[in-house]
C-alpha cells in the first residue's frame, strides 16, 4: 500500500505541479506565439509537418484576435493506370484567429478563424506508360480552422487544431505553442 502511494505521489502529483505553473493570462495581447506542429492531412491521408505564427491584438468593441502565418508540407502517392503518382504540397499563408475568453479558466485559449494561402504543389507520374499529360495540382487555398491551446506554464502550451478549406483540404493537427 506504501509503494502504490508513493508511485502515484511521485508519478502522477509531481509531473502535474512541475509543469503547470501559475499561468499569468490565457492569450497576451501584445505577444508572439509560434510553434511547430504535425498532423494529419485529409488530403492524401498523410502525415503533414508544419508551422505557426500569431500575434496577439486587442480589437475595442470586439474582442482578442491573432494574425500572422502558417506552413504546411506533406507528399503522398497512390497508384493509378498501371502507374505511381507522387503529389507534393507546400502550403503558405496567413492567419487570422478570433481567441474566446473563458472566464475562470487561464490554462486553455480557445480560438477559430479563416486562412488564406498558396499550395505549392506538384504532381509526377512514374509508370510504364509514360503519355500521360501532368495536371495541374496546388492553387489558393481557403478554408477555416478551429483549435484551442492548453498552458502548461506562461510560456507554453500545447496546441490542438482541426482545419477544412478548398482543394479538398483538411486537416487534424497537435502542436506546442510558446509565447514571447
Amino acid at each position: 500500500m506504501i509503494k502504490k502511494t508513493f508511485r502515484y505521489i511521485f508519478f502522477v502529483t509531481i509531473p502535474c505541479v512541475l509543469f503547470q505553473s501559475p499561468v499569468n493570462a490565457q492569450y497576451t495581447v501584445g505577444k508572439h506565439y509560434a510553434g511547430p506542429s504535425i498532423g494529419l492531412s485529409f488530403l492524401g491521408s498523410t502525415f503533414q509537418f508544419g508551422g505557426n505564427y500569431e500575434y496577439a491584438m486587442d480589437i475595442p468593441n470586439f474582442g482578442k484576435i491573432g494574425i500572422g502565418t502558417i506552413l504546411r508540407y506533406w507528399s503522398y502517392s497512390e497508384n493509378f493506370t498501371g502507374g505511381k503518382w507522387s503529389y507534393t504540397n507546400i502550403l503558405i499563408g496567413a492567419q487570422g484567429n478570433y481567441h474566446f475568453v473563458i472566464n475562470g479558466n487561464e490554462l486553455l485559449d480557445p480560438y477559430a478563424g479563416i486562412v488564406i494561402a498558396y499550395d505549392g504543389g506538384s504532381v509526377s507520374y512514374s509508370g510504364p506508360n509514360k503519355k500521360y499529360p501532368t495536371p495541374s495540382h496546388g492553387g489558393l487555398w481557403i478554408g477555416a480552422q478551429g483549435g484551442i491551446r492548453y498552458w502548461f506554464n506562461p510560456n507554453f502550451a500545447l496546441t490542438g487544431r482541426v482545419g477544412f478549406g478548398t482543394l479538398s483540404y483538411g486537416a487534424l493537427e497537435l502542436g506546442v505553442d510558446l509565447k514571447f
